[in-house]
């Protein structure tokens, strides 16, 4: 573009305007137009729950009692309660162990129970979680079906098989894997006995 040509037209507009002006009653345009006010916002910093914070519970009283069970499970369960306390294993990083068993037909030994409750602590969060991978794919390779669910706000896995129930997961260092036999809950309603119990696991680990 000829830059005389648009200095040029802007002068012609220019007197053009003013003669308009002028024909209208001679208001002149404002000397300083009203500012539009501008808005300004911050937006919220992304909260996190923080990280679960738990140790080994020294027996299984904190965690569940043979009645906290037998109300869960929603019928009293036949048998006794006992527990065994696991020895520290460096090679999977776990540092303790403590299984909680239910329901133990008489003259059998603990590990009958046909409700039981293991809770591990490990060197590490990741060591933990890599357990509980390891669960979960040993039991579908052996025909359990999975499903995600939530047990006091952590991830877990509801494991179903011909036999047991079960559902596993790793918060921080800590592990819960809490398994109920078919003929004491029915299966696809063993979900949420077994993950109230589950959640007193993990609320007995924190605590401890």
């Amino acid at each position: 573009m000829d830059r005389r040509w648009w200095s040029a037209g802007v002068s012609v507009a220019a007197v053009g305007l003013v003669g308009v002006l002028a024909a209208c009653g001679g208001a002149a345009a404002p000397s300083n137009p009203a500012k539009v006010p501008t808005f300004t916002s911050k937006r919220a910093a992304p909260t996190s729950a923080p990280p679960f914070v738990g140790s080994m519970p020294a027996s299984c009283d904190p965690i569940a009692s043979e009645s906290d069970v037998n109300t869960i499970i929603g019928h009293p369960l036949t048998g006794t309660s006992n527990m065994i306390k696991g020895i520290a294993e460096a090679a999977i990083g776990r540092t303790a162990r403590l299984d909680c068993y239910y329901g133990i037909p008489p003259n059998q030994p603990a590990t009958t129970g046909v409700v039981s409750i293991g809770i591990g602590s490990y060197d590490n969060a990741a060591d933990a979680a890599h357990r509980v991978l390891e669960t979960v794919n040993q039991a579908r390779d052996t025909g359990y079906t999975s499903s995600n669910v939530q047990v006091n706000g952590q991830n877990a896995v509801l494991l179903a098989g011909q036999q047991n129930q079960e559902v596993v997961l790793s918060a921080g260092t800590i592990t819960v894997l809490v398994t109920a036999a078919n003929s004491v809950v029915q299966a696809g309603k063993a979900g949420p006995p077994l993950i109230q119990l589950a959640g007193k696991a993990l609320t007995a680990a924190q605590k401890a």
